[in-house]
């Protein structure tokens, strides 16, 4: 199964903490996680296709209560496999939010090395976006852009710049 942002964000809090489904979502509505999805309709299927997968599980707690949903140690698995997955110019460019997303998830890693590891290469895909962002605007393609097309290239490059620069101070605080 090729998992969303979002299935990557269900299991990632799950391994934090069990919770039910109802607390995932209070966690995207009360949180900056609401970009990958507050809605029920989002969240509850993603939540199922998860457990199909047998990547989380449902639990009812002794106590009674509410069901929490936990991690199979096929999904512990697949968190970590992709914790440890170098980053890539592709990935960079279609959404720089995955990569950050696996940053916020990283300290599951257990290991200061996959940080360093992914703070490295995550720079280095940027850098190479960058270079090909920069490329495009001297090239025959970018010389024909109209203004706003430029500029908002531009703008682009600069978001870009500024991700260079929190990684090389992340990697700083790693040391």
């Amino acid at each position: 199964m090729q998992l969303t942002a979002l299935g990557y964000a269900l299991i990632g809090l799950v391994l934090g903490e069990p919770r039910s489904g109802y607390a995932l979502r209070k966690v995207f509505e009360l949180t900056p996680m609401g970009a990958y999805s507050s809605s029920p309709g989002s969240i509850y299927p993603a939540l199922n296709k998860l457990v199909k997968a047998g990547l989380l599980e449902q639990r009812a707690p002794a106590a009674g209560g509410k069901k929490k949903f936990h991690a199979t140690p096929h999904g512990v698995r697949e968190m970590n496999d992709w914790l440890r997955t170098p980053v890539t110019q592709e990935e960079v460019a279609k959404s720089i939010d995955l990569p950050l997303l696996k940053f916020a998830f990283l300290p599951m890693a257990e290991d200061v090395r996959v940080t360093r590891e992914f703070l490295s290469g995550f720079e280095a895909a940027v850098r190479a976006h960058i270079e090909s962002l920069e490329s495009y605007l001297t090239g025959p393609e970018g010389q024909s852009l109209s203004p706003h097309g430029r500029l908002a290239v531009e703008n682009g490059l600069l978001g870009y710049k500024a991700h260079v620069d929190w990684a090389m101070r992340a990697s700083e605080a790693f040391k």
